[in-house]
């Protein structure tokens, strides 16, 4: 009992990064949060736990959630007037999570992609279960147009049969790799936070993500900041979220 009381006071509840760059916070555009009251409750806890901006990534999918750069900019807009007034030390941007797609091509085609910070990175994610077919010229593709792909939470997929071989080969082709933070505390199932120890231990994580939908996540997150787990991220790998 004292080891895990131990375990979890070692480390104080709050992130080690001052910026988030993965969550679906922009309230009834994806299956992230549902009210803007609901919206501002999360953006309060996540300041609290030492964020200081937020990138927010609705979703892109073509056939679940059609989002255009018009709708998450909207989104955004909303947002910040909803926290005019509000004591939130928090500044809010947005960029997408973008699914890998036919309709991502055609955005791609026409450079009509919400990216984040100076290097034109883009958040992008594939079916869990199946990798695409042309999965590597689509990464091809995005880097050859100047911009720097992120694999949203390479973890999670359930597609990753040799976890060791298959992350490495990611780091081949160019791709940046995110991880979720509550993957390390079973959030996702035991896969997810299997894979997310060999990322670490690789040392190939460049960014972190809250991934948060929802207030409960963010408590969520504040039991894994106080892991060893989680201290080990940045022992092991350069962690780039604050670059942004």
């Amino acid at each position: 009992m004292f080891m895990d009381f131990f375990r979890i006071n070692r480390f104080p509840k709050i992130s080690k990064v001052k910026i988030d760059m993965h969550s679906h916070i922009i309230p009834s555009i994806d299956d992230g949060s549902k009210s803007m009251e609901s919206s501002l409750e999360i953006l309060e806890y996540m300041s609290k736990v030492g964020y200081k901006k937020i990138i927010t990534t609705p979703h892109t999918m073509s056939d679940k959630y059609p989002n255009s750069t018009y709708t998450i900019l909207r989104g955004l807009e909303g947002i910040n007037k909803a926290l005019t007034g509000k004591n939130i030390d928090i500044k809010m941007e947005v960029a997408s999570e973008y699914y890998m797609d036919d309709e991502f091509v055609n955005r791609l085609n026409i450079d009509d992609i919400l990216t984040m910070g100076d290097d034109k990175y883009i958040l992008f994610e594939t079916s869990y279960n199946f990798k695409p077919m042309y999965f590597e010229e689509v990464v091809f593709k995005m880097i050859s147009k100047g911009y720097r792909p992120i694999l949203a939470h390479p973890e999670r997929y359930k597609y990753i049969l040799n976890p060791k071989k298959d992350f490495l080969r990611f780091k081949k082709l160019g791709i940046y790799l995110q991880l979720d933070i509550n993957s390390l505390g079973g959030h996702y199932g035991k896969l997810a936070k299997k894979h997310a120890k060999i990322l670490i231990n690789l040392g190939i994580v460049d960014f972190i993500g809250s991934d948060v939908h929802y207030k409960k996540q963010v408590s969520f997150l504040e039991k894994i900041f106080t892991t060893r787990e989680y201290h080990k991220i940045f022992l092991k790998n350069k962690i780039l979220n604050d670059t942004l």
